[in-house]
């Protein structure tokens, strides 16, 4: 995360956000989700090394960007995919990984006899990392990149205001 009290530029460009008329604020913002989000959406897909990543993690990605600065989402769907997991919900599997364990379930056969058989769960997993593999590691990587193209966005999208004077 980016500190904006370290950065002048920072806060002049959330400062010179807030005190824009809010069409005019609506308008950058929008413009600027439209490079954000591209941008996003495709380093998440560059990082994913499996589909599950891949559908758990990038297709629900999206940049926002507001007067308060910008704000990255990945595993936001909330659709269930066809084995049921509801990726908004259970992303964390898919980012941090997983520690396979085996455990015992009961069950019941057709005649009724109960009898208990051993499992493998959490198999379609990586291994378990403290650190995300995907969308952390990402946002790590690309998140000043981000934040200076948003930048950039805002002061372009002044200067095509004829009324204000954009100093550099």
């Amino acid at each position: 995360m980016l500190d904006v009290r370290r950065s002048p530029e920072l806060q002049a460009t959330i400062l010179s956000l807030r005190r824009a008329q809010r069409d005019v604020r609506l308008d950058i913002n929008k413009a600027a989700r439209g490079k954000l989000s591209p941008l996003w959406k495709q380093e998440l897909n560059a990082r994913a090394r499996s589909n599950l990543e891949r559908e758990v993690i990038a297709t629900g990605a999206r940049a926002a960007a507001s007067d308060r600065g910008v704000t990255l989402h990945a595993a936001t769907r909330r659709r269930p995919l066809s084995g049921g997991l509801v990726p908004s919900l259970e992303w964390a599997g898919a980012e941090f990984g997983a520690n396979t364990r085996r455990i015992q379930v009961s069950q019941r056969s057709r005649g009724g006899t109960r009898y208990t058989r051993p499992l493998t769960i959490n198999n379609q997993f990586d291994a378990r990392s403290s650190e995300g593999q995907v969308a952390f590691a990402a946002a790590s990587d690309t998140g000043t990149k981000l934040v200076a193209l948003w930048v950039d966005t805002v002061i372009d999208q002044f200067r095509q205001i004829p009324t204000v004077e954009v100093v550099p």
